[in-house]
C-alpha cells in the first residue's frame, strides 16, 4: 500500500527512481498490452470525431511504446488525429504542446500538467485520482468519461454562440 498520495511512485513507496525504473523495464510492455479502457472513453472520442473535432492524444508514455500503445489504441477502438509521446528519458510539457497545436479541451490526471495547459487559456479537466485527491485547485473534477462528455457538450455549446 503506498505511504502517501502522490503522482510519482517513487514518493508513494519509498523506493528509489532505479527501483521503479527496473520496475517498468520488466512489465511495462505487459502493462501496456493489458491495462483496460476507461468506460466511455471510445464513445466520448467517436463523439468529437463525429461532430468535426481534431483529436490528440498526448500522453507521457515514451516513444518506445508507441506500437503497443497504437496497437491497443487500435484494439479498443480509439479514434485520434495524432498521437504525441514523450522523447525517450525526457519530458515535456503538455501545455506548451497544447498552445502549439491550439487545443480548445484538455483532459489529464496529473494536476501539474492540468495547471500548466490551463494557464494557456485551455479549458482543461482534471481526472479524479487518488494521487490528486484533496489538492487545492480551480479546475473541474470528473471522474469519468460520461462526465468529460458533458463538459465537452457545455463548452462546444457555450462557445458556438
Amino acid at each position: 500500500m503506498p505511504k502517501k498520495r502522490t503522482y510519482y511512485i517513487e514518493d508513494a513507496f519509498q523506493v528509489s527512481t532505479e527501483e521503479v525504473h527496473r520496475f517498468f523495464r520488466a512489465r511495462a510492455n505487459h502493462i501496456f498490452e493489458t491495462v483496460p479502457i476507461r468506460e466511455q472513453a471510445a464513445e466520448t472520442l467517436h463523439h468529437l470525431k463525429e461532430i468535426k473535432h481534431t483529436v490528440h492524444l498526448i500522453t507521457a508514455r515514451d516513444e518506445r511504446h508507441r506500437a503497443i500503445t497504437e496497437e491497443w489504441l487500435g484494439r479498443h477502438r480509439v479514434p485520434y488525429d495524432r498521437l504525441f509521446m514523450s522523447p525517450p528519458k525526457q519530458t515535456f510539457s503538455k501545455g506548451d504542446l497544447c498552445k502549439e497545436l491550439k487545443v480548445g479541451f484538455f483532459v489529464d490526471d496529473k494536476l501539474e500538467n492540468a495547471l500548466e495547459t490551463a494557464s494557456q487559456g485551455i479549458y482543461t479537466l482534471l481526472f479524479q485520482a487518488s494521487h490528486n485527491a484533496g489538492s487545492d485547485h480551480f479546475l473541474p473534477l470528473v471522474k469519468n468519461w460520461g462526465q468529460v462528455r458533458e463538459h465537452i457538450d457545455l463548452h462546444l455549446r457555450n462557445n458556438a454562440s
